[in-house]
């Protein structure tokens, strides 16, 4: 009996035991908050509503529509708990989850989030892949005066992520987040101000058992798919030198927010610079600053016993990856690194907005909305070879959820399209260029036709409450891309049960 089988049935068991009226969701709870987007966990006491809840689900996904380093067949178990919770004088607002995920004849990107960093390693040989995440978030916030409150929140997530045929490879990756905030606040207006810290991380170890007949190879992505490919435990991979522990990423990350609430206006903008490496001790391959800044804004009011809220989410962020030149000398068996100075490879421009529209009555929810994003990316890896790229990419949906009874009906829609357009050139030179940098054409073609393929997908839902805030629910999506070329099949489908426990 399959795993994802054997979950099923527990839930199912599990459903059949409980004896059989529902009080507002907690992400309805947690959104009509305003300042719950933001960075400034004092917010939380401008609302007095506690809930809380936990929740078991189990999912399962399959089809062909999807990018190179997904598995055409995957499942998923796992837990959630979260809570908003309001004393006297003080709020607390907590999470704890825990994930696992599991696909077959997986390939592709070794990392746990492809494209989170600016550098990447691909591997050739399917096989199958585990990924277990968890995760918590705690927050306090208090009154220390009459018309200022004191807060802090930390956000801390792990990962580990294996393969278990060669080329194989184990991934440990952290990130933590932790935010003060202070707020002063009189009447209808209230003023915050947070300082933001964030460390991110990620190793991949890569290893073979045993004596192969073929080398494996690997390919190390340094923007636009151009890179080097060569064995896994090639000096152009990075994945196999001495005395470093695999391939080491790690970002630190150092900024503010402002935040500003009058009447049922909300506004915030938080600015961070972040300094990004790759490599350890004084083998420091590449160098990766990123600027960013990020806005909230929302617009909240009441028609009867109706809310209303427009929201405008907007994220820029500006990247730049240098290469180190480096070189070792050894002697007397000492071995010392030589940093001769660095190349500008790579830089990204990236633009995000999200306007929307959100309904909540006692009779249900509706949310539409647009998500837009754009890129510019430009190549520079070896003189005097030029490469640049600019991207759109929409996705417009609609949502929707009915109380009915003891029953919540729930669907969403959506629909998603893009384009790209890519120049290379060569730089004029005196001198006879050498041969241009190695790519990856068929992956370029596949991840850039998934980023921007026009597609559809659909999403139902059905969830029960029984007495004493047990629920159960059930969902089903379907995908289908159009005009496609490159990526295997237009379908993907995905179930999933659900259930949980509102207190």
């Amino acid at each position: 009996m399959s795993d994802m089988r054997k979950i099923d049935i527990t839930c199912l068991l599990l459903l059949c035991m409980v004896s059989a009226a529902s009080a507002q969701t907690y992400d309805i709870i947690e959104r009509r908050n305003s300042w719950n987007a933001g960075a400034n966990v004092t917010g939380i006491m401008t609302d007095s509503i506690t809930t809380s809840y936990a929740e078991l689900y189990g999912n399962n996904r399959h089809g062909d529509f999807r990018n190179s380093y997904e598995a055409a067949k995957s499942w998923s178990a796992g837990a959630i708990a979260k809570s908003i919770t309001h004393l006297k004088g003080y709020s607390l607002t907590g999470s704890f989850s825990f994930d696992h995920t599991s696909g077959k004849n997986m390939s592709g990107s070794m990392f746990i989030h492809p494209g989170f960093y600016p550098v990447d390693i691909l591997e050739f040989t399917p096989g199958r892949k585990d990924l277990q995440t968890y995760a918590f978030m705690g927050g306090i916030a208090t009154d220390i005066a009459p018309n200022w409150r004191l807060g802090g929140k930390i956000d801390f997530s792990a990962a580990n992520y294996s393969k278990r045929k060669d080329l194989r490879h184990t991934n440990y990756r952290l990130d933590l987040t932790v935010a003060p905030s202070v707020m002063y606040h009189s009447g209808e207006l209230a003023i915050g101000f947070s300082y933001l810290f964030n460390k991110n991380s990620e190793s991949v170890k890569a290893e073979v058992i045993g004596t192969a007949e073929t080398s494996y190879n690997a390919f190390l992505d340094k923007g636009l798919m151009y890179g080097a490919y060569e064995a896994w435990n090639g000096s152009g991979i990075h994945l196999s030198e001495s005395g470093i522990n695999g391939f080491p990423v790690k970002e630190l990350s150092h900024g503010a927010a402002l935040q500003l609430q009058w009447k049922g206006f909300y506004g915030d903008i938080e600015y961070t610079h972040s300094a990004g490496s790759a490599g350890e001790r004084e083998a420091i391959w590449f160098k990766f600053p990123t600027h960013r800044i990020t806005s909230h804004l929302s617009y909240r009011f009441k028609q009867g016993n109706k809310e209303h809220f427009l929201r405008l989410n907007l994220q820029w962020s500006h990247l730049t990856n240098n290469e180190n030149v480096i070189s070792k000398e050894t002697v007397n068996g000492i071995t010392t690194t030589h940093v001769h100075g660095s190349n500008r490879i790579f830089e990204q421009d990236a633009f995000f907005a999200n306007p929307e529209y959100e309904l909540i009555s006692p009779r249900g929810e509706l949310r539409l909305g647009t998500e837009l994003s754009t890129f510019k990316r430009l190549t520079t890896q070896m003189y005097p070879y030029v490469a640049s790229e600019k991207m759109l990419c929409s996705r417009t949906y609609i949502s929707g959820i009915l109380h009915t009874g003891r029953f919540d009906l729930k669907a969403v829609a959506s629909f998603s399209t893009g384009d790209f357009t890519e120049k290379s050139r060569t730089v004029e030179t005196a001198t006879e260029p050498g041969n241009p940098p190695y790519r990856l054409t068929d992956y370029y073609n596949l991840q850039n036709e998934y980023a921007t393929a026009t597609h559809a997908t659909l999403r139902l839902g059905l969830r029960y409450h029984f007495n004493r805030g047990i629920y159960a629910e059930v969902q089903g999506s379907y995908t289908h891309g159009f005009n496609l070329n490159y990526i295997e099949g237009s379908s993907r489908w995905s179930e999933t049960i659900k259930l949980g426990y509102t207190f």
